[in-house]
């Protein structure tokens, strides 16, 4: 997902905030806040129809969203709703990608799934591949 024109958003109403090329501590925090709620709302709902279309049974995240606890918590609160399974690293592990890695390793291996020895490294390895890649190849390949 792009969130350029939020991000654009972000930096008009810093700049409009600015007086004599600094801003206040309450600006800078009511404008934080605003972008972390627009990101949950727009994260949750985008899930939500995910969910919806896909019949899915169980909801992961990881990396950032993961680490967010204000995101993680609405997307538990929406797995919920949903009777979805929400699957997520312990936070500790959130802002370590090799431990994310890991969790992502040791979820799979719960599964069943092993690889043999002459699997290839690639980055951008989707979790789940049979699924088609959501978004363009790109100049790094085809993106999970």
């Amino acid at each position: 997902m792009s969130f350029s024109g939020l991000k654009t958003a972000v930096m008009l109403e810093r700049d409009a905030c600015l007086e004599d090329g600094s801003i206040a501590a309450t600006d800078v925090a009511d404008i934080a806040a605003s972008f972390q709620t627009a990101v949950s709302d727009v994260l949750v709902e985008k899930s939500r129809r995910a969910l919806d279309d896909s019949g899915a049974r169980a909801f992961a995240v990881a990396g950032g969203v993961a680490a967010n606890t204000r995101i993680r918590g609405a997307i538990d609160t929406l797995c919920e709703e949903l009777q979805v399974r929400f699957v997520k690293p312990p936070l500790a592990l959130c802002t370590d990608n090799a431990a994310m890695i890991g969790w992502a390793g040791l979820e799979l291996f719960a599964t069943g799934h092993r690889d043999g020895f002459d699997l290839s490294a690639r980055p951008r390895w989707p979790l789940d591949t049979r699924q088609a890649p959501m978004l363009g190849g790109g100049k790094k390949g085809a993106k999970a």
